[in-house]
């Protein structure tokens, strides 16, 4: 039998067994297919697998990962990808400016969509020209195959007043609530409301909170074990969020109350050299 997470007081939750962990490991929209695969490798290893005397429950389960004999850099990354951090969001990194999101500056002048001038091709001097129509064969006009109700996207340049240009000056702004980052791009001719900006969010940014996990802390709740010291070993740089490890205890974001999942026995004398 498992044990499930602690109860509040006064409140009995019923054991799970092995088929309702793997059920609900499924059923976690959180997990993805390879933390699913790292999941359902440990808990064969800490329930049903016949484990050695001294063999670590982690190594049981590298091996049943097949990456027993010099491969571990899979199981090393499935590791680490689960430690809990805060990922920023794409739009957010420190780009080149070529690279960099269009420009939300106000457009310093009107946009005028330019007519569309066919190009005209130049025929060889060898290729002979026929001027029988009857012959000459012309292709008939594009036809475009569109759904019912389709609307054509609509021209954020002309209705959003957006510049749109390339962008070289990037502002963080931090959510007080949850302290996660959104970026604000501006161009270099919008220098001037970059600065603008980044005052406006100076102190808000300064009293942001600790940005809450949006990734990895699902094996702290799925099994009871020491994760600070395997994270730790698997990402050096890492560090602890105050928020717990566990992704059942970070603060749920949307304000719906968390969801409970049930977790394996504990796993005792986690040795990492044979993690």
């Amino acid at each position: 039998m498992l044990r499930s997470v602690p109860a509040p007081a006064g409140e009995q939750r019923p054991k799970k067994t092995f088929p309702e962990f793997v059920a609900a490991v499924y059923e976690d929209p959180r997990v993805g297919h390879e933390t699913r695969e790292l999941l359902l490798a440990i808990g064969y290893a800490a329930d049903l697998a016949k484990r050695e005397e001294g063999v670590s429950v982690l190594k049981v389960a590298r091996r049943k990962l097949g990456v027993e004999h010099g491969g571990r850099a899979r199981y090393d990354r499935l590791m680490a990808d689960d430690a809990p951090r805060y990922k920023p969001p794409r739009e957010a990194a420190d780009w080149h400016p070529s690279g960099a999101p269009s420009c939300e500056g106000p457009r310093l002048r009107p946009y005028r969509p330019r007519p569309y001038k066919p190009r005209t091709q130049t025929t060889p001097p060898d290729v002979p020209i026929l001027r029988d129509e009857a012959i000459a064969r012309r292709l008939p006009p594009p036809i475009v195959h569109v759904p019912a109700g389709y609307t054509p996207p609509r021209d954020w340049r002309t209705e959003d007043g957006v510049c749109g240009a390339g962008s070289h000056h990037r502002v963080l702004e931090k959510d007080p609530r949850t302290g996660w980052v959104t970026a604000h791009w501006f161009c270099k001719r919008h220098k001037d409301h970059a600065d603008r900006v980044a005052e406006q969010v100076r102190d808000q940014n300064e009293q942001a909170p600790e940005p809450i996990p949006n990734v990895g802390g699902l094996l702290p709740c799925y099994f009871a074990a020491d994760w600070a010291k395997v994270y730790s070993h698997y990402r050096p740089h890492w560090r602890p969020p105050r928020y717990g490890l566990a992704a059942d205890d970070w603060p749920a974001v949307d304000d719906a109350a968390p969801r409970a999942y049930g977790r394996l026995r504990a796993i005792n004398g986690l040795d990492l050299e044979d993690a």
